[in-house]
């Protein structure tokens, strides 16, 4: 399931897009591409359902030059489970979420704040460079 959240402030802008790990893996049967990100995100992810023995062609990504100003985060809970709650963008909470093993949130916007509800193993994504703490954020 993915589930898109939005601002309360300004309903255009887009907060988080949350992906439940619900996929029935004895229905793969062709090769299955879903965007989970826009295109004009700096951050961008894409699930793909594949069958066995899928070759995918040895390629190589072309150098691009990319700006951007804003970061974007993922998170993959890989084992154990986790609270995400989410602030909008003048720093007001919206809205909590548990996230368990093989779920995923991207942060496109506003806040968030993790809580581990047991031990937890977690992959954390985010466009680079990373300059530190100090300049990478800002506490709510």
């Amino acid at each position: 399931m993915i589930k898109k959240i939005y601002s309360k402030i300004n309903p255009s802008v887009l907060l988080h897009i949350i992906h439940t790990n619900d996929l029935n893996q004895n229905s793969i049967r062709e090769l299955k591409r879903h965007e989970l990100t826009e295109p004009n995100l700096s951050l961008q992810a894409g699930l793909f359902e594949i069958p066995k023995n899928t070759d995918f062609k040895a390629h190589k990504h072309n150098p691009q030059d990319r700006k951007t100003t804003q970061t974007h985060e993922a998170i993959l809970v890989v084992k154990g489970s986790i609270e995400l709650s989410i602030f909008d963008i003048d720093n007001s909470f919206v809205e909590s979420h548990t996230l368990d093993e093989g779920d995923c949130s991207f942060i496109i916007n506003g806040g968030h704040k993790i809580k581990t509800l047991e031990d937890t193993h977690l992959f954390e994504f985010k466009n680079g460079p990373y300059n530190g703490p100090d300049k990478d954020k800002s506490l709510i």
